[in-house]
């Protein structure tokens, strides 16, 4: 599957994925960050700077984002 980016136009859809919570979803629909409060399943291995496919818990897709590690 493929979408389309701002930075780099159309590319592959990310193999690693976060789960977020229903409580979430509106939040995050509207642009809003997710914070690891938010996230009930990750995939293993994910990186700083990784873009990664974000999902209910239905495995519904909501959307892609860039991963940044809390400081």
């Amino acid at each position: 599957m493929i979408y389309l980016t701002e930075e780099k136009g159309i590319s592959e859809l990310p193999q690693k994925r976060i789960t977020i919570s229903d409580e979430a979803i509106p939040f995050v629909a509207r642009g809003g960050r997710i914070f690891h409060r938010l996230v009930v399943r990750s995939d293993p291995g994910i990186e700083d700077g990784e873009h990664v496919l974000v999902v209910d818990r239905r495995d519904n897709p909501l959307g892609t984002v860039r991963v940044f590690a809390a400081q």
